[in-house]
């Protein structure tokens, strides 16, 4: 009860934040009162958040602990680190990637509080002042500090899956593959990709365990932000759009045209757009960003690095196994020596 009043309570700020940041990117000056007006209901209902933040971070960490606990997962047999967590606002994070090529060259941290103007005026000033650079100020979803930080404008399951997803960066840390993670983008894909799979197979096991209801189906569509269309072929699918739209745009900074894919970039970005997916920008850092999870839509059509890892979790007897086999990667080519191309199935046609 308390935890799916909090979260929609939650899910009515994000969709007001969404609208906030909808409007005052747009150039329309007359949406500035409007705009004031949102941010004042955002901040009631903020207010009236914090009173049930603290009850409902417990029993969610209690739930996760007791998942990960029945896994075998933590430290030495033992319950470390605990899967301690905060509802709060991540830090807003700036990506910056060449604009000949998706590629991760520098992210950096900001403070959660920036004003869409005052993201638009940063990324402006970035690429007019450092060439072939694109820039992207993107909200972040976990921070794996610890406690790690959590947003909770999402579903019940985005929410443990997240949960469990960010305690995996803290396991990971004193172990090769987290000691990594800042060395190249393919071991960041790595780990975040290794994160992502413990995260979602915890975050399913809570949701079976203690909220059944909402538990997916097989004919359920895909869970996770955002949530409007489904994923049926009559329909606008997210993630088959979004992973046309990387596919062409790497043809055309692999040939050279770089205003040419961003003009498409825009086009695809719009027609999201109109079938309920608001991006506010989409560009070579959103793909640089967002494609280093590499179960994403975004990323890479040709990747070596996703399907390794989800038949490295098919082969292992146990969610602790993979992740006992994992934590000692320390190199795309250690993952590649450890599952061949040729024992990966074909892909489907």
């Amino acid at each position: 009860g308390a935890v799916l009043e909090y979260l929609e309570l939650a899910n009515r700020m994000g969709r007001l934040e969404q609208e906030i940041e909808r409007l005052a990117s747009g150039t329309d000056v007359e949406d500035g009162p409007q705009v004031e007006f949102l941010r004042r209901q955002l901040k009631a209902l903020r207010q009236a958040q914090d009173l049930r933040r603290d009850s409902v971070e417990r029993t969610l960490t209690t739930q996760v602990t007791r998942v990960l606990q029945e896994e075998g997962l933590g430290w030495l047999g033992t319950r470390m680190p605990p899967p301690a967590f905060e509802f709060t606002e991540p830090p807003a994070y700036l990506v910056l990637s060449p604009r000949d090529e998706i590629r991760l060259r520098l992210g950096i941290y900001l403070s959660p509080s920036l004003a869409v103007e005052e993201r638009e005026a940063l990324e402006t000033t970035i690429e007019q002042a450092l060439p072939n650079t694109s820039a992207l100020v993107s909200g972040t979803g976990g921070f794996s500090t610890w406690p790690t930080m959590i947003v909770d404008r999402a579903s019940l399951q985005w929410v443990a899956s997240t949960i469990a997803h960010e305690w995996t960066h803290v396991y990971l840390a004193p172990y090769p593959l987290g000691r990594g993670y800042y060395a190249n983008s393919d071991m960041t894909a790595i780990n975040e990709t290794v994160a992502t799979l413990v995260g979602d197979e915890i975050g399913l096991r809570v949701i079976q365990t203690y909220y059944p209801e909402f538990a997916p189906t097989d004919s359920d569509p895909e869970d996770g932000p955002p949530p409007p269309p489904t994923d049926d072929d009559a329909r606008f699918s997210f993630d088959r759009e979004m992973r046309r739209t990387r596919e062409r745009v790497d043809e055309l900074l692999a040939d050279g045209r770089v205003e040419e894919a961003e003009s498409y970039m825009e086009e695809r970005r719009l027609l999201f757009v109109e079938n309920g997916y608001f991006i506010r920008k989409l560009n070579q850092a959103y793909f640089a960003f967002h494609g280093s999870y590499r179960t994403s839509a975004a990323a890479p059509v040709q990747d070596p690095i996703a399907p390794r890892l989800e038949a490295l979790r098919e082969r292992s007897p146990s969610l602790a196994a993979f992740v006992t086999r994992a934590r000692d990667l320390s190199s795309l080519q250690e993952l590649e020596e450890a599952v061949p191309a040729e024992s990966l199935p074909a892909p489907a046609p």
